[in-house]
Formats: C-alpha cells, structure tokens, sequence
C-alpha cells in the first residue's frame, strides 16, 4: 500500500469532513446551476435541503448540447419529462449528441458513441474511428489500442470492491497482466465498494492484492479518506497534462463520487463529464451503490453502461467451467506467481471468473470478435 505523507492526510480530513457536513451552502464549481452542499446535490439560490430536487425542476443544460440535468436525471431541453425520460418516446434518443467532440455523447438514455459503426477489434487489430496506437505483449505481436482511449497520455484507474465475491481476485490478476503487457498508466483501489455492501467487505483480499501489485495500490477500506485524495492527485496530474481518466468500475460508485468531487472543488477548471470516463458492467453494482453517489457520477462523468460481463452477450465471456486449458497456461508463464497467488485465494475449480475485466476490454476497444473467451485471453496475453 501507499505511504501518504502527513500533509496529505490532513488534507484528506478536511475534505472529509465537508463531505459529511451539514451545510447549508450550496457550492457550484462549475457554473450550471447545481452544486453540492456537503451531503447532496442542490440547486444554487434554493432553499430546499431534500437530497435529489425533483424531475419537475428545471432543465439546466451547462454546456449547450441540448441535454441538462433537472436534479434527479438527465432532461432535454425544451421537452416535457415523464419519469425521467423523454416523453413521447421509449426514454431513448436515435440522436447521439457528442457536445465536446471525444467521440462520445449523450441519448438521452445513456452515453453514447458517435459515428462508429464498429467498436471491436478487426482481424487486422485495427478499429474503425478513433486513433489507434499499439504496444507489445512481450512475444512480438502487438496489441492495438483503440478509440478514444490513448496510451500516451491517459490514466486507468482499476476499482475493485472486493465485497462480497472473491471473483475479484482473477479480475486483479487479469488486470495487472493487461496494464503490464501494454505499459499502460494506471492507478488500482481496493475496497471500493459501496456503503450498502461495507459489512461484506473481504479483508482477506488484502493479502492478496499486495501479492499481485506489492505496494503500488490504495487501501479504500482501511485508509479511504488518503485513498481519496492520493487518487485525486493522480486524477488531477492526468488531467493537467491533457490526458482523461478512465475507470473500469469493478464494483459501486461511492468511491469514484467521492474522488471526482473533491476534483471539481480543487481543480474547477476541469471538465469532469467529458474527460473522466466511468465504465460500468453490473446492474447488481448500480442497485448497491449510494442512490446519490450514483446520481452524481451519471451527472458528472461520462458516464457508459456496458452489458454484464457474468452474462451470454456482447462481452468477452472470462468465465468458465472448465479451466484445465487457462490453468496450465496460466502457471506456465512468467505470470505463474501472479495467477498462483489469485488461485490460491479463490480456486479456478470453483469459479475461474474475471468477469469484471470486461470493462478494461471496453476502455481498450478490444472486441469479441478479437478476445472472446478466457482462452484467447490467454493467448493474446499471457503467450
């Protein structure tokens, strides 16, 4: 884990103790007419200290792409709102509304990409849209990166909960190999998890992540006040240099919330919906996260919602049933101490599951059609 000098845990006390203030101050850092009082969004100049104002509110949209905020979800403008959605409609928009040109917008319903036909890799490894860069996985084959992400310049932040499944054992592991094979700049947490799934909490996985990343992770449940503010630094460092964030959510979004507030506090000038990219796979992670903290990241991230990666669909399936094939693999290669260390905490023969390393796929703009199973996996990374 992190040594975090002392100044940096002063810091992290103070910005503790204004997220749980009861304040009364409405402060709005980015000037569109919402802000946060400490405990809950509110609306600037209202009276009103109820946590969400409601869908009957006003529309504010703070950077002109035709779509707002009205206090409990996203509105267009203009356009009368029925339980959050567009009226008139299935809540979902054939417009994809890309307000800061990243090649990523808003429908209404989700965000969205913009004029790509194809987001997986094709057989020569290229993308369509987006820049593609590559980088070597150690056998002389490359890897190509593509999309929006870019490697020389953006940060991967890895949140793993580890509350209540062990599952995120082989999702760390898979994930150090990832990053490792593409040098990838990236930041990792454990113990983010949500407040409703604390009491769940693995300490046991502890152990584990100081075997797979030694000292080079966050402690979120023993230390989350200096988890915050070291990845805020981090965050802040990327975003200074002209890099995005991209967070592979392995879990809830209280974390995440916590760290992009006390970015708009400090470092206003930052446009967090269009550069901090938050991916998400897992209804079952929305569902235990802090209704409010989820409000805010949708709110103030770029936020994109993938399909789960524990089901049949378009995500590579890192499941499976039968592991004898990735285990050998797995302990024949130069990761062997890794993937050891990750199946000694949570045998491949009860579950061989990095379900959650479905979302780096998606930040990386690696498809199916490239990487489907745990075995093609394997060989593209781990050969």
């Amino acid at each position: 884990m992190l040594l975090v000098p002392s100044f940096i845990l002063m810091l992290a006390g103070t910005l503790v103790s204004v997220a749980h203030a009861q304040s009364g101050a409405c402060v709005d850092s980015d000037g569109d007419g919402w802000g946060w009082n400490g405990v809950a969004s509110c609306l600037v100049n209202d009276n009103s200290d109820t946590q969400n104002q409601s869908a009957a509110g006003a529309c504010i949209d703070s950077d002109g792409d035709g779509w707002g905020w009205n206090g409990s979800s996203s509105c267009r403008i203009g356009e009368q709102q029925t339980g959050g959605n567009v009226s008139g409609g299935s809540g979902t928009s054939a417009e994809c509304v890309d307000a800061d040109g990243d090649g990523w917008g808003w429908d209404g319903q989700s965000s969205c990409r913009v004029n790509v036909t194809n987001t997986t890799d094709t057989a020569g490894g290229n993308d369509s849209g987006g820049d593609n860069s590559s980088g070597n996985n150690g056998n002389g084959s490359n890897v190509t990166i593509s999309g929006s992400f870019n490697r020389n310049t953006d940060l991967v932040a890895l949140h793993f909960d580890h509350a209540p499944d062990p599952d995120d054992g082989h999702a760390a592991a898979a994930g150090y190999i990832v990053t490792r094979e593409l040098g990838l700049d990236v930041i990792v947490v454990g113990g983010a998890y949500g407040v409703w799934n604390a009491s769940r909490y693995l300490s046991e996985s502890e152990g584990l992540m100081n075997a797979i990343w030694g000292g080079q992770w966050l402690d979120a449940h023993n230390n989350r006040s200096s988890a915050v503010v070291v990845a805020t630094s981090r965050w802040a460092g990327t975003l200074a240099s002209g890099g995005d964030v991209w967070i592979a959510e392995g879990g809830q979004s209280d974390f995440t919330a916590a760290v992009v507030r006390s970015i708009q506090q400090q470092f206003p000038e930052f446009q967090t919906r269009s550069r901090i990219h938050l991916i998400q796979h897992s209804q079952w992670n929305e569902d235990h996260a802090n209704a409010s903290d989820l409000s805010f990241v949708k709110a103030n991230t770029n936020y994109v919602r993938i399909e789960d990666g524990n089901n049949p669909n378009s995500t590579a399936d890192f499941r499976s049933e039968t592991p004898d094939s990735f285990v050998n693999t797995a302990r024949s290669t130069r990761y062997a101490g890794v993937w050891n260390s990750a199946f000694a905490y949570l045998s491949p023969y009860e579950k061989l599951d990095f379900s959650d390393s479905v979302e780096l796929m998606h930040i990386l703009g690696i498809g199916t059609n490239s990487i489907a199973t745990v075995e093609q996996f394997a060989d593209r990374f781990m050969r």
